[in-house]
């Protein structure tokens, strides 16, 4: 199984185990402003087929009722199976939503979208990171859904430029000094001694429709 297919299976367990919240309520994410440089700027998106759905007892995990004894929890499994025939069986916890609304021959369509840009600093500027994030899942009652967007950034101070091999050795906020490849960088536009803010914004999107 490619990585590419490893990576939108895993993001099932990430995004549709996020709280009930109506789409409809979730405006369209803001775009990452222009930039000075662009460092990435990629979108993967795949579709999966439903193959199975279901709940099996899971005696390794019981728990004692004061009133009715051993309680067995159960197993929560979806098996997916993508156009090339390969197939991967997900487990997922009851903190995820919408579970019972999902039907052997659903389709499940997995977007990445991730966007990584450099803005230059202003004079003085300190150095510092932060990150924000957006969670917006499908009501209660319709087929499972969600969006996950991410936005980080960090200012780091520009040690070196190597024009030639297309890298940049940076110090980060943590005094640490890093050098890091900046193939799309416009080196015209930066200086030694400058601060620049790298920003990255990464929005993951989960559909399941029915056949």
């Amino acid at each position: 199984m490619n990585k590419k297919l490893k990576l939108l299976i895993a993001l099932m367990a990430v995004v549709m185990s996020l709280s009930t919240m109506s789409l409809a309520l979730a405006a369209a994410p803001e775009t990452i402003p222009l930039a000075d440089g662009i460092l990435v700027d990629d979108t993967l998106s795949n579709q999966f087929s439903v193959v199975s759905v279901g709940e099996t007892p899971d005696p390794t995990y019981a728990t004692i009722d004061g009133q009715n004894g051993l309680v067995t929890h159960t197993i929560r499994e979806v098996v997916l199976k993508d156009r090339y025939g390969n197939q991967q069986t997900m487990t997922f916890g009851q903190e995820m939503k919408n579970f019972d609304q999902i039907r052997a021959g659903d389709y499940v369509t997995f977007t990445i979208q991730r966007q990584v840009a450099i803005f230059l600093g202003k004079d003085g500027q300190v150095p510092g990171m932060g990150e924000s994030k957006l969670l917006f899942s499908a009501p209660k009652g319709s087929k499972p859904g969600g969006i996950e967007v991410k936005t980080a950034f960090v200012t780091l101070e520009i040690l070196k430029l190597d024009a030639a091999k297309k890298a940049v050795t940076v110090r980060l906020p943590d005094n640490t000094v890093k050098t890091v490849s900046t193939p799309r960088l416009d080196f015209a536009s930066v200086k030694e001694g400058q601060n620049v803010i790298v920003m990255q914004k990464s929005e993951q999107t989960i559909i399941v429709t029915a056949q």
